[in-house]
């Protein structure tokens, strides 16, 4: 009786510890960071959230506004994750979470059935989404990427948000596809911004945003309407072989080589109060379908 009880007892106590622990998946990720150790994981179904705002300490970096610092470089390959992955956190108390990593961030091939948020993220390293499948919405607002960043071949599912972030080198979205609204308002391209062969199932919203690199939104496809205004286009500006219904550009600064050659428009393009510091480019669409009076 007396060893039964013992059992018993030792049951219970790994039970209470079972059900009080961290999940799996989630425990070895935060002991890796908690070292400062790489995270690789591949080939993974991964069926809890995966909150990076808890797996360290955080500290205050403004009024209302903390950070944890991830020192880890972070690496999936070809894994499906059940729950939210997210990288920022709203308190209570209305305080919010940010997540720094100083190392890359590469979610490479992954699918992700619930929602995505790393909204006010810092990555120093490579940020690489390649191949990967949002089915859920995806927040990456005032994302600040330092290094390369590759969101080729993604699709979103989902509505999509990316304003007023910072791309500091190349953003490369080539053949992605945006199932839902999608926007880019007030986004910063400090390089290379790569859209060529992407497809816009809706409205896509690029308002506002600073290009200081070359742009080529070459073949890309926008079924529904897609707003450009009020953009600066500081270097060559492609949007060769597009598919468009009504694509506007108002109020746009072109101050490089711009080509708009060989389009395929539905309803109209608009260039109304557009300025070219070069010439006036060539522009392949019917006067019926062209709106413009450029400076």
């Amino acid at each position: 009786m007396k060893h039964f009880v013992l059992v018993l007892l030792a049951f219970v106590q790994l039970s209470c510890a079972t059900q009080n622990s961290s999940p799996g998946e989630d425990n070895s990720i935060k002991k890796l960071i908690i070292k400062d150790q790489p995270v690789y994981i591949e080939n993974k179904t991964i069926n809890d959230i995966v909150d990076f705002t808890f797996f360290l300490e955080k500290h205050l970096i403004s009024e209302g506004v903390y950070q944890v610092n991830v020192k880890s470089g972070i690496t999936f390959k070809k894994c499906i994750f059940k729950k939210p992955v997210t990288a920022f956190r709203k308190m209570v108390d209305g305080k919010i979470v940010l997540t720094s990593f100083q190392g890359n961030v590469s979610f490479i091939d992954c699918v992700f059935q619930d929602e995505v948020n790393f909204r006010g993220s810092r990555i120093m390293g490579r940020t690489d989404f390649t191949g990967s499948t949002f089915n859920d919405s995806a927040n990456f607002e005032e994302l600040n990427c330092y290094d390369n960043a590759y969101f080729n071949q993604c699709v979103f599912e989902g509505v999509s948000r990316f304003q007023n972030a910072f791309f500091n080198q190349k953003a490369n979205f080539m053949s992605a596809e945006f199932d839902e609204v999608i926007s880019f308002q007030n986004s910063m391209f400090n390089s290379e911004l790569q859209f060529s062969a992407s497809k816009f199932y809706k409205y896509a919203d690029f308002t506002l945003v600073d290009c200081r690199g070359k742009v080529l939104f070459n073949y890309a496809e926008f079924t529904e309407k897609a707003d450009f205004s009020h953009s600066i286009f500081a270097q060559d500006f492609h949007f060769v072989s597009t598919k468009n219904n009504t694509t506007n550009f108002n109020n746009c600064r072109f101050l490089g080589k711009v080509s708009f050659n060989k389009l395929d428009v539905l309803n109209t393009l608009s260039l109304n109060e557009s300025y070219f510091l070069l010439d006036m480019p060539k522009i392949d669409v019917s006067s019926k379908k062209l709106i413009k009076n450029s400076n």
